[in-house]
């Protein structure tokens, strides 16, 4: 199997690259960890469709010529589309600075909910308000994780796999059972949560540690000298 490198950080950019579509972007959703953010929201995308004339006659020439309209030519649809985007929380004001540049400029969100989680949540709540003009809805940071979960885990084929770092192939996909509990979830982050998982509403936090991608980053920094953690990542994907 080829091999895969990791997406890079954001490096907030003058233009809209890295949140593509955002004009068109309906809703948004934050997790704002101890080291990275993430991002998730969807925007609509709109297709036109030729329309041909399969029986054989000249009706669409002649409307062509005709000067018929541009609606006459083409079918158009839209398709919703899901984004997710990341950068180190540190910087979360020129992030909101950029969103209320590009948001806000087109129609007013003043007095909307958008949903977030994270230790973060609380911390920067005050900052959204004040530069989105959003009210901060907190939801429960391991609720949100599980029923994520359980939903890749019922509707996303080869989202589980085995992975055997020897191995040939080193991933192998894994079908799942209709009844995916019970399951352990290990989920890292600054620090680290072990998490059972019984039913869609039974799940409780059996184990975990503060040693986790905060150690990493800041033992590897202190280490290397590198200065993202991108730039640990691409250095640990190289090293023994």
């Amino acid at each position: 199997m080829s091999s895969r490198s990791y997406a890079g950080s954001i490096q907030l950019p003058d233009t809209n690259i890295i949140f593509r579509n955002i004009k068109s972007a309906k809703r948004f959703a934050i997790d704002i960890g101890g080291s990275l953010t993430k991002i998730a929201y969807y925007s609509t995308i709109a297709y036109r469709k030729a329309l041909y004339n399969i029986s054989g006659d000249d009706s669409q020439g002649t409307n062509q010529q005709s000067g018929g309209s541009e609606s006459d030519l083409y079918e158009t649809s839209e398709i919703e589309r899901l984004h997710f985007v990341k950068f180190e929380t540190k910087y979360i004001e020129q992030c909101l600075d950029f969103l209320r540049i590009n948001l806000l400029g087109r129609e007013s969100v003043s007095g909307k909910i958008i949903k977030v989680t994270g230790g973060g949540a609380y911390k920067y709540s005050d900052l959204i308000q004040e530069k989105l003009g959003l009210i901060v809805d907190k939801e429960d940071e391991m609720a949100c994780l599980i029923k994520g979960c359980n939903f890749l885990l019922r509707n996303i084929p080869d989202e589980q796999f085995e992975f055997d770092k020897h191995g040939d192939p080193q991933y192998k996909f894994i079908n799942s059972d209709p009844n995916i509990f019970p399951y352990l979830l290990v989920n890292i982050g600054s620090g680290v949560s072990i998490m059972k998982v019984e039913s869609d509403s039974s799940y409780e936090r059996i184990g975990g540690t503060s040693l986790g991608g905060g150690t990493f980053w800041g033992l590897g920094s202190l280490l290397t000298g590198a200065h993202g953690f991108d730039e640990l990542l691409d250095l640990a994907s190289e090293g023994d």
